[in-house]
């Protein structure tokens, strides 16, 4: 009994909603035409007193003209009992009654209703209440018979009410419902055939939702009433057939087999996705699972059947076991994680690769997970902070000693005479420019890896900036009796840039270029403008550049292993910041170098 309540609750409350839906629609269908009919008999009485107040304004003045004021009566009773009006009167220009169709007011003064005003074209009257309570719209037209003003003619019509105009259309009522109703009706009984079917299967569905789970499925047919109806049995048929052949525990068990072969298809797919490189193999070393990246990472020829089935230390460890992967591979530690790094074994790369392997233990397998990283990058920015930290000691040290030495001996030695004094000071200022500009790029440094680095570009006198230039990296030339060759266009148009940021980069470009060419070399600064951009090279006959070093100029820290580059003093941050001015100018800094022949560093600018 209550299945049977559960199998049929559910299409009674659709339809059940369903009726409800419809019953406020046709309700609100009903008010819809009340009020439209309503408005309609409105605008049919103002068009009614309208057109009457023409006709016997008319009216009016011939009988008039025939009669005089004693048939005025009669065309007015004439113009009510027609038009249906609530009354109509004549007005004379004194304010009284000449005529009405109430005889009691013929001859008293008139009382002029107050109300909101109307107007149609030409025509005006007020809307007001009588002491009835009844709305009344009166309009009125001025009457002239034989060239002289009788008057004003007005008539009134009530206006209908929201009652009358129900009892108008009450005739309509029942065609307005009945067919509504019936088409419901036809639609209620369509939707319980259509939802019976469905509710069958969904109180089937709330039965094998109650069974315990691993057990058998009961899989009850519903009565063939419809295409879904249908489908539900072919389906429970189906399971049946197959619990009857299989058994029902021997399906459940395929079903939990097929998902655990499922997850294990998806974490396959993420391990094949990963960047690092993945691998498992069985305690004999050889692979039974490796993702893509560890075949790139090894630099292996990847077949079809993958690196499956091949020994591990066939890619590691090539034709030896170094000391460093011995460990990797020792019995003693199979049981122990271990984790080495060591030179990409292929030939091809200059890779460093940080290998881990972890033991794997469990009921179902034993063997051993490996993974590798590529760590280059690591590798080379920690060489560059320790080449930095001790370019920074050096760069420090050097200026604080001499800044003490200097100082120590200015105020301990009494027979110094004044020159001294100032070759001393001198240089203590030197050291002390030397410290802060080494601030100063750090500083920079700083600014340029959190993003805070600009470029304020205002209009700038070019050729004042080169002159600053010039003047600024003369003495370097002429301390090292450089050939300093500078060509600049005959015109140079103001630009918009950011001077101070351009001037040091000229300056460290011109300074680097005669640090690192030998006396006697030859520096050049050639200046190009046209419309479209601005192009300045720095040429140099010095050390030059290796070809390996030279995708690396333009790192932070960076300095060549030249020795004769190592000599010099320098941080590595000169070109860095360089490359970073040009790029927030929208333009380039590339360089061409050949060792022991020289560099060139080209800055190019766009103007657009």
């Amino acid at each position: 009994m209550f299945r049977i309540r559960r199998k049929v609750g559910f299409p009674r409350k659709v339809v059940a909603y369903y009726l409800l839906f419809c019953l406020v629609a046709v309700c609100w269908l009903a008010v819809g035409v009340l009020v439209t009919s309503h408005i309609l008999l409105s605008s049919r009485t103002t068009d009614t007193s309208l057109s009457r107040l023409g006709k016997t304004a008319a009216a009016v003045e011939i009988a008039y003209l025939r009669g005089g004021e004693k048939t005025l009566g009669k065309v007015l009773h004439r113009s009510k009992s027609e038009a249906n009006l609530a009354y109509a009167s004549i007005i004379s220009s004194g304010g009284k009654y000449l005529a009405h169709t109430n005889s009691d007011l013929e001859g008293k003064p008139a009382v002029r209703p107050t109300g909101s005003l109307l107007k149609w074209g030409n025509v005006t009257g007020i809307r007001h209440v009588d002491e009835h309570g009844k709305i009344l719209q009166e309009y009125q037209v001025p009457l002239v018979a034989d060239g002289e003003l009788l008057g004003t003619l007005n008539l009134a019509l009530a206006e209908p009410s929201m009652l009358s105009t129900f009892l108008d259309t009450a005739h309509l009522a029942p065609l307005a419902v009945l067919v509504p109703l019936l088409l419901v009706g036809s639609g209620a009984v369509v939707l319980l055939r259509i939802t019976t079917s469905v509710a069958d299967a969904n109180a089937r569905l709330e039965q094998i939702g109650r069974q315990s789970p691993g057990s058998a499925l009961e899989m009850q047919p519903v009565a063939a009433q419809d295409a879904a109806a249908l489908g539900w049995n072919r389906v429970a048929d189906l399971i049946q057939r197959l619990q009857s052949d299989t058994g029902g525990e021997s399906l459940n068990d395929r079903l939990v087999e097929a998902i655990a072969v499922r997850k294990q298809n998806e974490h396959a797919d993420i391990l094949q996705n990963l960047s690092d490189g993945i691998a498992v193999t069985d305690m004999e070393g050889r692979i039974t699972f490796a993702n893509r990246a560890i075949a790139t990472l090894l630099d292996a020829d990847v077949v079809e059947d993958g690196l499956e089935g091949n020994n591990i230390s066939d890619y590691l460890a090539a034709d030896k076991l170094t000391d460093e992967i011995q460990v990797l591979f020792d019995p003693k530690s199979s049981g122990r994680p271990a984790v080495v790094q060591l030179q990409s074994p292929s030939e091809q790369s200059n890779r460093v690769l940080r290998i881990a392997r972890q033991p794997l233990q469990g009921q179902r397998r034993q063997g051993q997970v490996w993974s590798l990283r590529d760590v280059t990058q690591q590798k080379l920015a920690d060489s560059m902070r320790d080449q930095f930290i001790d370019t920074a000691t050096h760069e420090l040290r050097t200026p604080l000693s001499n800044i003490k030495a200097y100082a120590e001996t200015l105020a301990t030695c009494e027979s110094i005479d004044v020159e001294q004094q100032k070759e001393f000071c001198n240089i203590i200022n030197s050291e002390v420019t030397r410290l802060a500009r080494f601030v100063d790029d750090l500083l920079s440094i700083s600014s340029m890896e959190v993003g805070s680095l600009s470029a304020e570009r205002l209009k700038v006198d070019t050729a004042r900036l080169f002159e600053e230039v010039i003047a600024k990296v003369q003495p370097l030339m002429l301390q090292k009796d450089i050939d300093f060759e500078v060509r600049l266009p005959a015109k140079m148009a103001a630009l918009h840039l950011d001077k101070d940021k351009m001037v040091a980069v000229l300056v460290n470009l011109l300074g680097n270029a005669a640090k690192y060419t030998p006396e006697g070399g030859h520096v050049a600064l050639k200046v190009t403008l046209d419309e479209t951009r601005l192009q300045i090279a720095v040429e140099d006959t010095g050390m030059g550049i290796a070809a390996a070093e030279l995708p690396r100029v333009f790192d932070k820290f960076f300095r060549s292993s030249d020795p004769r580059v190592q000599q010099e003093t320098g941080t590595g941050l000169g070109l860095a910041l360089a490359q970073e001015v040009v790029h927030m100018h929208g333009g380039e800094l590339t360089v061409e170098s050949d060792v022991d022949q020289g560099s060139t560093f080209l800055l190019t600018i766009p103007l657009a």
